[in-house]
């Protein structure tokens, strides 16, 4: 069967050879032109009404006052001190080509993302045609997808041709975050639900560091028999993975806030006692820091007074018995006061608006007034106790009750997430310690005047007006420890 020849290089076709040198003379002028960020007498070079075709998302000018307006103007508001680069330059007759980058800082609004001040690279490929010493049209591809890249949004959602690549050129800070999702639910369901508890050392670094106000562990056989030990409390322990808001590289060092919503049936001796047969749901949220895909430290939380609600026994009353019982010692707000600490380092997030909700935060421990405009009015507050609170006045009763009982003198944030990612609202990670007095009445009890230091973990999904959910978990028997010891 014959194939139809298809004609090729149709617009070069009548190219005057002899135009080699001028074509090359009007472009190097309009590059450098364009890197003194002229706009108003670009006209120099190009054709009042000249063609300028760039990739789906740049769009087609027509003319040199639409290519004025519609591209250089807001190229240069999103991107400053641009400059341009040709790495490689070709010309033949009327016709000339390059490949290259602009090295550029990002301070203004590109494609929805507000901002980040880093200094990007824009890949590029240009062909021109000149034509009695102007432009009369230019073909564009700019590579915009890997300029999104750089400022951490992953326009394909991980599943662009790159992640068949070399791994070491790979940058996706989108991808890498749903990798270290993937990473974090898989192995919690491999420990806990398949009841691969071994699997913890191939997970866990010889000499982890596992802090909580309850305890702290250096060792990873500690890990394990805490892991025994717990399932033997609730061996049908399910721990569902609500979220995982993490910053860093998977294939370098990274920390992960993983929210958990664990259920389990109370059949076993234990920390809570006699067996009661009682069903339990609660959260957890735990920090990990990974390197090398091995947890080398974590910091952990649990909803303690909901657990005890859930057994029909209240937290005062289970502190109180436990120090009766000589197993709560002075010793254990040394502990208390110790788990939050830090021996590694953590990398820093770099997400835009990092500090928004740390700040929201701050505000909020300064006056509970702020809570009615840093909250959007649909927001839900998930308290400590399991209590789910609705509306600003609520969620300001529920701040204020807790907050009321303590003079603060300071409050520290051990690590600040914030991951943004397509689709789905700005999510913020926090640990946070209150460093406080015991100065007044309320939830707990008459004020002793004792020093107290509060930690918490929290979790929110921010929206346009404010926080829209907020997880807060606190251990609510380090309080009551440290008020009745």
């Amino acid at each position: 069967m014959k194939k139809d020849i298809i004609e090729q290089a149709t617009k070069t076709l009548k190219n005057d050879l002899s135009k080699t040198q001028k074509t090359q003379k009007v472009i190097e002028n309009m590059v450098q032109a364009l890197n003194e960020h002229r706009i108003d007498n670009i006209g120099d070079f190009f054709e009042n009404n000249f063609n300028w075709f760039g990739n789906y998302g740049c769009g087609t000018k027509i003319g040199l006052k639409e290519f004025q307006q519609n591209w250089q103007v807001p190229f240069q508001k999103a991107f400053s001190e641009k400059v341009c680069i040709d790495e490689a330059r070709i010309f033949e007759g009327e016709w000339g080509a390059a490949f290259g980058r602009q090295e550029a800082i990002h301070t203004g609004t590109f494609m929805g993302i507000e901002p980040t001040n880093k200094k990007v690279k824009i890949n590029y490929m240009d062909f021109w045609h000149v034509k009695n010493n102007k432009i009369v049209n230019n073909w564009v591809m700019v590579d915009f997808p890997d300029v999104m890249n750089q400022l951490g949004v992953d326009v394909f959602e991980g599943e662009g041709w790159e992640k068949f690549g070399n791994k070491k050129n790979k940058s996706q800070c989108y991808l890498d975050q749903n990798q270290i999702k993937d990473f974090i639910y898989r192995i919690t369901y491999e420990i806990w639900e398949n009841k691969k508890i071994e699997n913890i050392r191939k997970y866990y670094a010889k000499d982890v560091i596992v802090r909580s106000p309850s305890i702290t562990t250096f060792d990873c056989n500690k890990v394990i028999k805490a892991t025994y030990d717990t399932l033997n409390q609730f061996p049908d322990r399910e721990l569902i993975g609500e979220d995982v808001i993490s910053c860093g590289s998977i294939d370098k060092t990274y920390l992960s806030s993983h929210r958990i919503l664990s259920t389990g049936t109370h059949i076993g001796e234990g920390v809570y006692g006699k067996p009661t047969g009682k069903k339990v749901i609660y959260r957890v949220i735990a920090d990990c820091l990974v390197k090398d895909n091995k947890v080398i430290e974590e910091w952990i939380i649990r909803d303690e007074k909901s657990i005890l609600n859930q057994l029909g026994i209240q937290t005062y009353d289970y502190v109180k018995q436990k120090i009766k019982e000589g197993i709560y010692t002075k010793n254990n707000t040394n502990l208390i006061k110790n788990c939050f600490k830090i021996k590694n380092k953590i990398p820093a997030c770099e997400s835009k608006n990092k500090n928004k909700y740390k700040n929201n935060f701050l505000n909020i421990i300064k006056d509970q007034s702020n809570i009615y405009h840093l909250y959007e009015r649909s927001a839900q507050l998930y308290w400590i106790g399991g209590e789910l609170v609705y509306t600003l006045d609520q969620i300001f009763e529920k701040w204020k009750l807790f907050l009321s009982c303590f003079k603060i003198s300071k409050c520290e944030i051990s690590n600040n997430i914030l991951l943004n990612q397509k689709n789905m609202r700005p999510r913020a990670s926090m640990r946070w310690r209150l460093i406080c007095k015991h100065s007044q009445n309320g939830i707990f009890g008459t004020p002793t005047n004792k020093d107290l230091e509060i930690f918490g973990i929290s979790h929110a999904e921010l929206g346009k007006n404010g926080i829209v959910r907020e997880f807060i978990l606190i251990d609510e028997i380090s309080i009551w420890k440290q008020i009745l010891l």
